[in-house]
């Protein structure tokens, strides 16, 4: 079953890898950029396994985080693009 995850990344050389580690997350068919580093997806894979796709972009030193972001959620500041999506997607 599909699931809403939140993909956080610090990237220490972002010029050098940012392009690739964010074509990999948007390899996901439905995706929502938060800010810079961060992405909401949804998968049917497991936070692991998402994050083993997107860490074969990562250098030493970079960071990351996927994990399962079930409804409810709340924000500020997001487009509404971004919001109807998270609506969309992230059910209870």
């Amino acid at each position: 079953m599909s699931q809403v995850m939140i993909i956080v990344f610090e990237l220490g050389s972002p010029e050098v890898n940012s392009a690739r580690v964010t074509k990999l997350i948007k390899n996901n068919p439905k995706w929502a950029r938060l800010t810079d580093s961060a992405f909401l997806i949804t998968s049917n894979r497991s936070p692991a396994e998402v994050r083993d796709s997107i860490k074969v972009a990562l250098m030493p030193g970079d960071k990351i985080f996927v994990g399962s972001s079930p409804a409810p959620s709340a924000w500020r500041g997001l487009s509404d693009e971004i919001s109807k999506w998270i609506h969309a997607n992230q059910k209870e």
